[in-house]
């Protein structure tokens, strides 16, 4: 049954240099989403060759978290089947990709060399959002 919800997201980063040198910046967004049908969270095991399903096909879109858990491997993340055209990004160890994806396409993963677990939140998004 679907569920109205509301996503609050933050972000910050910083990067200092070793000449003392700092920059950051934060961010936050709060979101009201009706009618959601979808919210899966969790570690899932993605091989080479084959898609992981990390979010089935939305109605609208989806908001999207997705790390790289693996010590070696690059993971890619796609919206749809595995191809260079719906290819969303390419993670190398330890990265991590936060993002608002407007498509019905299910987000699919795969390791690139190696198996790689991939951890990550979606929530489904409506049409307003």
């Amino acid at each position: 049954m679907a569920q109205n919800y509301t996503f609050t997201g933050s972000l910050t980063m910083t990067a200092n240099s070793a000449t003392g040198y700092s920059a950051s910046m934060s961010g936050a967004t709060t979101i009201n989403i009706t009618g959601v049908d979808q919210i899966a969270s969790g570690r899932i095991d993605c091989a080479t060759g084959s898609d992981a399903t990390i979010m089935a096909a939305p109605g609208h879109g989806r908001i999207l978290y997705v790390k790289n858990m693996d010590d070696t491997s690059s993971l890619e993340i796609y919206e749809g089947a595995s191809s260079d055209n719906d290819l969303i990004g390419v993670l190398k160890p330890g990265e991590f990709l936060f993002t608002i994806i407007r498509g019905t396409g299910a987000t699919t993963a795969r390791g690139t060399s190696n198996t790689v677990t991939a951890e990550y939140f979606a929530v489904e998004i409506d049409s307003a959002a």
